[in-house]
């Protein structure tokens, strides 16, 4: 008994932590966006919005993996990144669009988004990123 309660503890520590709260959207300092809707991050994460509203094209840049990964999916496209992932290459094999850009760490995430003009990412709320623009989600 003992074992499931601290099988359950761990389970719970490690899968229930982050929500999409947990997380900021960031922006290309150039980007015109001040910020986002619901659905303006859904679109974007599905790839069904490719251009920014104020124009230019939008460069998404995702992380392959983690906990923030797993609740921004989650919270914006209801897919896990397993989901994710399997849409993502089925858009690619069809011809209907390229994989976002994708970093292993949220350094590497932080600098691409630094350096793309149009880029968009997130990281874990409260890391103060230099070089990039928050767009808060409304």
């Amino acid at each position: 008994m003992k074992r499931f309660i601290a099988l359950l503890a761990f389970a719970c520590a490690a899968f229930g932590g982050l929500r999409a709260d947990d997380a900021v959207f960031i922006a290309h300092p150039d980007v015109k966006a001040e910020s986002l809707s619901a659905t303006e991050v859904k679109a974007i994460l599905l790839g069904n919005q490719t251009s920014w509203s104020g124009g230019g094209n939008l460069k998404l840049a995702v992380l392959t993996s983690g906990p923030v990964h797993e609740a921004v999916l989650r919270a914006h496209t209801e897919r896990s990144a397993d989901q994710f992932e399997k849409y993502w290459k089925k858009i690619v094999f069809t011809g209907k669009g390229a994989m976002p850009e994708q970093a292993d760490d949220e350094a590497s995430l932080i600098a691409y988004v630094a350096k793309t003009p149009g880029a968009l990412g997130y990281v874990t709320a409260g890391s103060a990123p230099s070089g990039v623009k928050v767009l808060p989600v409304r």
